[in-house]
């Protein structure tokens, strides 16, 4: 159902970016569907797509999740997966007709089933153009988590109401002195000689450790002291 789709959405990155390598295209696709898009997909993902779809042509392919379809569609200027069939009629599968006449009904009765599988598979076009997908994940997004639907993207887990609300990365030296100054506890984790500091208990979304409570002498040493290069401990004063 989807092999004409995928095709066209590559030869338009192969396009853009002058490239016919597989893996290019698929990082270019998955850098525009989140920056255009915000849909999170990894390149891998795409890449697999591609070789099952069009270069292998598996017959039971796993279908294309609703929302990356209709971002599929929008990328190539369509408004919806319906509008897509439209154009390209060879993505509309073939109703079976040959079970029709297995039920020994008449002309007449045969005509009716036909019209009725013809509505149910526009009612599905229908669901592919207009169907939002359960947002049962989150995303990490520079200094907070963003709701999303689960696709395996990196720095992606499970969707948690807390987390989503509470959890974010303090990225300047005065709200840090603020949120001490209130009485507030901080959380941060320190990697690869880099200190950031977070507003809720928890992992590191970027690289999964365990965060720990900030004491007296890691704020002294790392908030504090002016002398510390900003770099270092990853804020800005």
């Amino acid at each position: 159902m989807s092999k004409k789709l995928i095709t066209l959405v590559f030869e338009k990155a192969e396009r853009e970016i002058g490239s016919s390598v597989k893996t290019r295209m698929a990082q270019y696709l998955a850098d525009t569907l989140l920056d255009d898009y915000k849909y999170p997909i990894n390149e891998r993902t795409l890449r697999d797509y591609y070789t099952a779809y069009v270069e292998k042509e598996e017959a039971n392919n796993e279908e294309l999740k609703p929302q990356l379809i209709m971002c599929f569609c929008n990328y190539l200027g369509y408004d919806n997966y319906a509008s897509f069939v439209t154009e390209h009629p060879s993505e509309k599968k073939e109703l079976p007709l040959k079970r029709v006449g297995e039920v020994g009904a008449d002309s007449k009765n045969k005509n009716r089933i036909i019209l009725f599988s013809s509505a149910l598979a526009l009612t599905g076009l229908s669901y592919f153009g207009f169907v939002k997908e359960e947002e049962n994940c989150m995303v990490w997004k520079e200094n907070h988590y963003e709701r999303t639907v689960c696709t395996g993207a990196p720095l992606e887990r499970p969707y948690e109401n807390l987390i989503l609300q509470k959890f974010r990365k303090i990225e300047h030296f005065d709200s840090l002195v603020e949120r001490m100054a209130k009485g507030k506890e901080l959380w941060y984790d320190k990697s690869n000689g880099k200190v950031e500091f977070f507003t809720y208990h928890g992992r590191s979304p970027e690289n999964n450790k365990p965060l720990k409570s900030v004491t007296d002498y890691i704020y002294q040493t790392y908030v504090l002291d002016k002398k510390k290069d900003s770099e270092q401990i990853g804020l800005t004063d």
